[in-house]
């Protein structure tokens, strides 16, 4: 009996479902397949629907493996690979991740659950129309009224919202530089806006569907959901500042704190200009590279390494901030105050020069204040070459004691001291080489930083820095060749680096980056977290452990930290650089263009960052602007990369000879990049080569047989071999690697594609076409899938031209 009177309830609740509920602030609408809340709508297949359905018939319970694929595949076609892509495709639409869920739970090797009590939509709260007796009966209290309406809940959010703004302008706006009347302004519109968010309390509800008027105690007893008083709270702050500021304009606020009086004071001052508005960070400081008095060339790049190492002595300051080398360096040096503060948005910045006269060294530092221009200390240092260490150590040292007056008393700043020196000579070639490793890497320029570096280490052996930058190079190298020789050789120089000084960040981050590349993401991770504690604004570690966190998919975490790397240096173009890859992999293309975007307009030189762009564009489908962005990369130099994907743009438009040419370039430029002798085999292939296809797929596999003997957890190779080997005929390997790739990154849409393309050679269409519809909901672009042509059977199915269609 108690078990019919609980199926009873589960289809009651089921029948209710259908017609619509809330998980969290996601909207879901079973009879549609349509899922609402952040961003743009989600469509899930019906066998997601279903899924989500009996998770949400039973909230909180555990739903085993074996009862969900009964009650979803019931015609035996169901298995735990396709269960778990569903709830993959559930948890992207619900943008949960399964290593933090706020929605669904994986219990290991035995099924999943709903975390959250779902919310029935506003018409579902009482599942049965209710019977109205009188008028009378629908009668309620003030108090219940105003409950229902959330207008309670609205005040009291409004109090706290309101006071906090209050507390902050009274803090903040007199260390910002703003004027006077800001912080009476934000008072005004506060105090105006109390009544005005009651009112949209009383009145307004959000819906899945949008804002409507609340049409009174005959709706039921349902209560105002978050966003209705978020939308009052909000509404009223905009409304309230706009009415007064309108006011002001036109009659005036009382007193002396009228915005249009202020404003007209400060246009009419004779020493009023720009620097009395801009918000400047009162602990933010700029080091400007400093002038290079004799013109020589080691003058420039000792004066520009004095700049950087100064900035990073500074960067590691407790209560500093300090502006990245690649905001300051846009600046020229002894640029004007104005400059600085409207550029850089920092109360102070350091300039200075240097000569270098024989085995004399002169270097003059000053601090200046950027609101009037005014030196707070200027000091000359005469030195001999082979003291140079000991000037940055004074010129961090004085920087610092002047800046304890100059700052608020809360900075309390200690100088962390110095962890290495050398020789002048040996520290000259370790600067040159890492100008180098800052530009766009190809081989010639890994050889060029390599040489530089061993003459570092010809003055000075047991320079850690030095064995550092060596790593780096060969681990780039690595990345721009693919050739696994480059790896020994920077676990030969990461080793001795950390032997003679283990407290370089420098070292940590070396090691890091070395410990990613072949898959040992858990060195890699204490590495970055080394290099971290010992330095936390370091921007190298922070990409670098981003990196890590996506490799092992976590990808909420990645993402942070390559926007708080941006934040850090928002100038450097290698930290867009890192986020652009890492949305490119994740399928989001158009984000991945905006953010090369940016790295060609931080540096417009950038042969990969073009080169980056015009293939994001490609991805996304963008072909007309990919094809300029391409041509302008090769115009600039051509590289392997440029021409390896201006083959696949030529591939996806059609043009078989044009593309063929360009990968055989590719290949003559880079023989040891797998992913170019695959890509020729494709193109081959539809050509009707078939022989010269397969000895592309051959040399292909072997190639990227020798990358993941490097790393045997990188899903990229394992779900491209998969492709080559289905090439090759040789399937059940194909299904392999498939299997393989979709156990690292689950949430890959290239793994789906792929897996869609294998399953297609093999005249499985439906699961060929599931496996197309998972991966474009996960991100892949639809644009590459109607121009593949190896997908040429499917394109009769309805399913396909669907999908096209959408």
């Amino acid at each position: 009996m108690l078990e019919q009177i609980r199926t009873w309830g589960v289809v009651r609740v089921r029948k209710r479902l259908l017609r619509g509920f809330f998980i969290g602030e996601y909207h879901v609408e079973p009879l549609s397949g349509r899922v609402t809340g952040r961003g743009t709508p989600v469509r899930l297949r019906p066998t997601a629907i279903e899924i989500l359905l009996c998770l949400a018939s039973d909230p909180r319970s555990l739903v085993s493996r074996e009862d969900l694929i009964a009650s979803v595949w019931s015609d035996g076609d169901g298995s735990n690979v396709a269960l778990s892509t569903v709830i993959t495709q559930i948890r992207h639409a619900l943008n949960d991740h399964p290593d933090n869920p706020k929605y669904v739970q994986t219990v290991p090797n035995r099924g999943y659950r709903l975390l959250v009590e779902p919310r029935f939509s506003r018409e579902q709260d009482s599942p049965d129309p209710p019977v109205v007796t009188s008028s009378s009966s629908r009668e309620i209290g003030l108090v219940d009224e105003l409950n229902r309406r959330g207008v309670i809940e609205t005040g009291v959010a409004y109090f706290i919202v309101g006071w906090l703004l209050i507390q902050v302008a009274d803090v903040t706006f007199d260390q910002l530089a703003l004027p006077q009347w800001a912080a009476s302004f934000v008072t005004y519109f506060v105090i105006a806006g109390f009544p005005i968010a009651l009112i949209f309390a009383w009145f307004i509800e959000i819906t899945a569907s949008g804002a409507i008027l609340d049409p009174g105690p005959t709706s039921g007893p349902w209560r105002k959901s978050f966003s209705s008083n978020y939308f009052a709270v909000v509404g009223a702050l905009v409304v309230a500042s706009a009415g007064v500021l309108v006011y002001d304009r036109f009659v005036g606020l009382p007193g002396e704190a009228g915005v249009v009086a202020a404003e007209n004071v400060v246009a009419s001052s004779p020493v009023a200009d720009d620097r009395n508005v801009i918000a400047v960070d009162r602990n933010a400081i700029a080091v400007l590279p400093f002038f290079n008095i004799d013109g020589g060339e080691e003058t420039r790049i000792f004066s520009d390494g004095l700049a950087e190492d100064v900035i990073n002595r500074l960067a590691a300051v407790p209560g500093l901030r300090v502006s990245s080398r690649g905001d300051s360096f846009t600046l020229e040096p002894n640029s004007s105050s104005q400059d600085v503060r409207n550029r850089l948005r920092v109360a102070h910045y350091v300039e200075g020069s240097v000569r270098i006269t024989n085995d004399t060294l002169r270097v003059v530092a000053q601090l200046i204040d950027s609101a009037d221009g005014f030196h707070i200390v200027s000091r000359s240092f005469d030195r001999e070459l082979a003291d140079f260490f000991e000037i940055q150590d004074e010129i961090t040292n004085l920087i610092v004691a002047n800046l304890r007056v100059a700052l608020p008393s809360s900075a309390e700043l200690t100088v962390p001291e110095a962890s290495e020196s050398t020789t002048f000579d040996a520290y000259l070639e370790y600067r040159r080489g890492m100008e180098i490793l800052y530009e766009p890497i190809t081989e010639e320029a890994i050889k060029k930083a390599l040489d530089v570096f061993d003459r570092s280490l010809a003055v000075d052996p047991d320079y850690a820095a030095a064995h550092a930058g060596i790593c780096l190079a060969y681990t780039s190298g690595y990345d721009a060749t693919k050739d696994p020789a480059y790896i020994d050789a920077a676990e030969s120089s990461c080793s001795s680096a950390i032997g003679l000084n283990p407290n370089l960040y420098v070292v940590h981050n070396a090691l890091g980056i070395l410990y990613g590349r072949t898959g040992r993401y858990e060195a890699a991770e204490r590495a970055f977290e080394q290099a971290l504690a010992i330095n936390a604004n370091d921007v190298q570690a922070r990409s670098g452990l981003a990196d890590v966190y996506f490799s092992q998919q976590r990808l909420a975490e990645a993402e942070e930290q390559y926007r708080q790397a941006i934040g850090l240096q928002p100038g450097n173009w290698n930290s867009y650089s890192a986020l652009g890859r890492f949305l490119y992999m994740n399928g989001r293309y158009e984000d991945a263009a905006n953010a090369y975007r940016e790295v060609v307009s931080v540096d417009d030189e950038n042969i990969n960052g073009w080169t980056n762009l015009a293939s994001s564009l490609m991805l996304s489908g963008d072909f007309a602007a990919a094809s300029p962005a391409f041509e302008r990369a090769i115009e600039m130099e051509p590289i392997p990369t440029t021409y390896a994907n201006f083959g696949l743009l030529h591939y996806y438009r059609g043009n078989a000879e044009e593309a063929t040419a360009a990968l055989e370039k590719a290949t003559e430029m880079a023989p040891t990049d797998y992913l170019i002798w695959s890509n020729l085999g494709d193109v081959r292939a539809v050509s009707g080569d078939l022989s010269g296809s397969s000895d592309a797929f051959g040399e292909a596999e072997q190639l990227a047989q020798e990358l993941l003997e490097v790393n045997t957890r990188e899903a990229e190779t394992i779900i491209d071999l998969a492709w080559i080997t289905a090439m090759l005929g040789r399937l059940d390997d194909a299904e392999r690697y498939i299997a393989r790739a979709q156990n690292i990154a689950p949430t890959d849409p290239h793994v789906h594609y792929i897996n869609a393309l294998v399953l297609a050679r093999m005249d499985r269409q439906d699961a060929a076409l599931d496996h197309l519809e998972t991966a474009v909901e996960m991100g892949y672009p639809v644009a590459l899938i109607g121009a593949e042509p190896h997908l040429q059977t499917l394109r009769s199915e309805p399913r396909f031209m669907d999908l096209i269609a959408r």
